[in-house]
């Protein structure tokens, strides 16, 4: 389908999408700012801060609405178009539902390359921006809520390491504790420093003390200067204690080739790595199970049914492709089946709805 129609498919699918991701953004953007102002203004930030927050969490709100606005931008097009008895008149004309949609498949393909950049390339950048921001802003000395600062354990390539303190840049790290193992992959060497600061390529340590097992002996040496050469950096530091650390594809393949540092399973980075591509495929599943809207104006009274049938599908793949990306993330199912398969099952649902509409 071309021409003017086409366009104005395509029009109204794209306004009404942008519509509700914006809608929804703001919500999530609402609720996640009456949970974080109290510690923004105690720490003497003020509507700066507050603003300054909202601007670093929004790449991350828009990435959590995209599936969503898809779903219910088709559905409402879907839902118009049929109230309208536009759909009707198409119909008429000789046009199958499978040419309507292939008119609108632009929209959706848009959004899948816009969520996959804000995933891979915006979100990470914002996300370490945040952390450093926040962590260089701690409340005040006294302050009963005051964030206390736990030991933090992480695999490098030169070993199990631990610090006590990482400054707000992450550039700087207080109590470095370093265990190595022998070529017999026992233990064999301890290193503590006082302080570490990356000077832009490496880590340079301050006021070491070494503690090494040689057969029956054990080898002290005084303090020293020295440097740590590690694939440690302080991005990876900033990325330590969160719980669902936001990386880019080439973060992740260098995490999974030992060039980066991870403090999670594999199973984790290799679920993140597949999902960063079968993610924004959520755009156009939403898109064929938003289908059951075309019927909903129909005098068979079954619209309010049909409605609740697209919204439920939609709010099940997003259901289930979350429960399969925890299981892949803990090595419960294999990275590739927890990626694929909620998108895969429902895209095929999805055109199944399709067909049974196209044949009756």
């Amino acid at each position: 389908m071309k021409g003017p129609l086409a366009s104005y498919l395509r029009r109204m699918l794209l306004t009404q999408t942008v519509g509700m991701l914006a809608a929804l953004a703001a919500l999530m953007q609402v609720l996640d700012l009456l949970d974080a102002t109290t510690d923004i203004l105690k720490r003497h930030l003020g509507l700066r801060g507050v603003l300054h927050y909202a601007a670093l969490r929004t790449p991350a709100e828009l990435m959590l609405a995209l599936p969503l606005a898809a779903l219910f931008g088709a559905l409402f097009t879907f839902y118009t178009l049929a109230k309208r008895r536009e759909l009707v008149a198409i119909r008429a004309t000789g046009v199958n539902l499978r040419s309507v949609l292939l008119a609108m498949l632009p929209v959706p393909l848009l959004f899948a390359v816009a969520q996959f950049w804000v995933a891979d390339q915006l979100v990470p950048k914002t996300e370490t921006a945040l952390a450093a921001w926040w962590n260089s802003t701690t409340p005040p000395s006294g302050d009963d809520d005051a964030e206390t600062k736990n030991t933090l354990w992480v695999h490098t390539g030169d070993g199990l390491a631990a610090f006590d303190r990482i400054s707000g840049d992450g550039r700087h790290i207080d109590g470095l504790h370093l265990y190595r193992r022998g070529a017999d992959h026992q233990f064999a060497e301890r290193l503590e420093a006082r302080r570490a600061d990356w000077n832009g390529t490496q880590w340079r340590l301050s006021d070491t003390h070494r503690l090494q097992l040689r057969d029956d002996t054990v080898l002290r040496t005084a303090p020293d200067d020295d440097i740590w050469q590690t694939n440690l950096q302080p991005d990876d530091l900033l990325r330590l204690d969160s719980p669902q650390p936001q990386l880019s594809s080439t973060v992740l393949i260098g995490v999974l080739a030992g060039a980066r540092v991870g403090a999670r399973p594999d199973s984790y980075y290799h679920t993140a790595l597949y999902r960063r591509f079968t993610a924004p495929l959520a755009a156009l599943v939403m898109l064929l199970l938003a289908l059951p809207a075309t019927r909903a104006a129909d005098r068979s009274g079954e619209g309010g049914g049909l409605l609740l049938l697209s919204l439920g599908l939609g709010l099940l793949f997003v259901l289930a492709d979350g429960m399969l990306a925890a299981l892949g993330d803990g090595g419960r199912l294999p990275a590739l089946v927890a990626s694929t398969g909620a998108p895969l099952l429902f895209a095929a649902l999805g055109l199944a709805i399709l067909h049974h509409y196209d044949s009756t």
